[in-house]
């Protein structure tokens, strides 16, 4: 028989959704803040997958779900990436449609530790810009778009940020034009957070890992440095990932992967540099050695983390999973492979006030160009599109704006079985207190964080996000009334039985 006390927590458990902590940026790494906002928060390191299943190739607007509108098979593969270890904590989404409910797969992945990164472009045409002609593709029906997608994520908070693009920049030629329309777009859409949303959101850029010409060197400093040294310039990305392919499990190893170049390249950056895919297929199934020898190994003093590429298989056989067309998973080798390796990387515990400020880097067009002669280090931007300057300060009125839902916490209708073709049952994710977290509570006197067994002296760090809202703190309060009714109206209850 349950006691008095199991029995009110699990009535107070059903009785809110709660929500992750927003994470935050202080200067080249991204931080998770404490529960207890007097405690110093902790550096973040991005561990997850890329994940579009049926692909971006499989996207339509005219498509009544998308990726994160099927609650089903978000039970699903949210339970298959929790069982790849403790260590996942990310999930990319290359694309969604702004006008459909994410509400309760946001909510899933939530409930599962689990942040998300958006890329706000699709491959249909008008939906991202050009490579090749930017300046036409640069429209404002384009950002529109952008911002509806802004406005459709804004409000979870496991949003972890937004891509502004993804490769545009792959070759010579497109070097010689996208930069500048880049730097236009992103602050376009950070300018439409800062007015449209009540919170600062991280938005970066995904960058083709191409060494000709320098263009790696020459877009990380392009897009991280500050214009004019305004520490306040919005156009430049709060983080960067690459798209890097250069360790190919069980052929590479570190000196022959360039991860050592890699490594001196991203010792000056200013903000967070991560992964956003990596997961070379030269050799399969893969053994992912790059996993904790590479990322969380020599790298894990200048790289914030990174993303396999990626959670299915796919027309191009990468893949942890496949999905059949009945919506079963049957988990890969890889899977197994990738989820030892990140079992046996030892990822740092750093506090937030361990961590450099943020600082400065002023655009320097003489450098750049010294990186590579091909690279348009152009500073003056392009005006926003005709109207885009309205929709900023007075919305792109997209009525479907999401919020983090109640769900169940239940098992898929898909069925999931393991590499030997066993079907795995009661596939429930897991939901850990940690990761249920409605606001910060409690500051120190002096306003400065501590850690949690140590009195740190002071903090020399700043945020480039904030913490939860006010609503946050509302949702605790309402939680706290919700579990006291419970428990007047089970006293109530427990004395008539008497």
């Amino acid at each position: 028989m349950l006691g008095y006390k199991s029995l009110l927590s699990i009535l107070c458990s059903l009785s809110v959704t709660n929500a992750l902590i927003p994470i935050e940026i202080i200067g080249n790494r991204f931080i998770k803040p404490a529960v207890d906002a007097s405690d110093a928060g902790e550096v973040f390191f991005v561990t997850g997958v890329d994940y579009q299943p049926g692909g971006s190739s499989d996207y339509q607007d005219s498509n009544p779900t998308d990726v994160l509108s099927d609650p089903e098979a978000c039970y699903r593969d949210a339970y298959v990436l929790q069982n790849l270890g403790s260590k996942v904590n990310v999930i990319r989404v290359y694309t969604v449609n702004p006008e459909l409910d994410h509400d309760e797969c946001m909510s899933i992945f939530n409930s599962a530790g689990i942040y998300v990164m958006i890329d706000v472009n699709s491959p249909l045409s008008g939906e991202s810009l050009n490579r090749y002609n930017p300046s036409n593709s640069y429209t404002y029906s384009y950002m529109e778009r952008v911002f509806k997608m802004v406005d459709a994520f804004k409000n979870y908070p496991n949003l972890l940020g937004f891509f502004s693009g993804n490769e545009v920049i792959n070759d010579a030629k497109s070097a010689g034009v996208d930069p500048k329309y880049l730097r236009a777009v992103q602050r376009d859409i950070k300018q439409y957070i800062e007015n449209n949303a009540n919170r600062t959101i991280p938005v970066g850029y995904s960058a083709a890992d191409v060494l000709d010409d320098g263009l790696r060197d020459a877009t990380l400093e392009y897009m991280l440095c500050s214009i004019d040294g305004d520490e306040d310039d919005l156009s430049k990305s709060d983080f960067f990932g690459i798209n890097s392919y250069e360790w190919c499990s069980g052929v590479s190893d570190w000196a022959s992967s360039g991860y050592g170049e890699l490594n001196k390249t991203l010792s000056n950056s200013t903000i967070p540099v991560f992964f956003s895919e990596y997961g070379c297929i030269t050799k399969t199934p893969r053994t992912f050695d790059e996993v904790s020898e590479g990322v969380y190994g020599g790298l894990v003093n200048t790289l914030s983390g990174g993303l396999i590429y990626e959670y299915s298989t796919e027309a191009n056989d990468y893949g942890l999973v496949k999905i059949a067309s009945n919506g079963s998973v049957t988990i890969k080798q890889d899977f197994d492979n990738l989820k030892s390796q990140l079992e046996n990387s030892s990822i740092p515990t750093i506090y937030s006030d361990e961590v450099s400020k943020a600082r400065i880097v002023t655009c320097d067009k003489a450098y750049l160009e010294s990186l590579s002669s091909v690279f348009d280090a152009d500073f003056d931007l392009p005006d926003a599109p005709d109207g885009v300057e309205d929709m900023i300060h007075f919305g792109a009125n997209n009525s479907n704006v999401g919020k983090i839902v109640e769900i169940d916490v239940r098992a898929s209708n898909y069925t999931i079985f393991d590499t030997d073709g066993t079907e795995i049952t009661s596939a429930v994710i897991s939901v850990a207190s940690t990761n249920t977290i409605n606001s910060q509570t409690g500051t120190s006197a002096s306003g400065s964080a501590h850690h949690p067994s140590t009195t740190s002296s002071s903090s020399s760090s700043s945020a480039a996000s904030v913490a939860p809202t006010s609503s946050s703190s509302k949702a605790q309060g309402n939680h706290n009334a919700q579990c006291a009714g419970l428990l007047s109206g089970l006293t109530v209850a427990l004395l008539a039985l008497m």
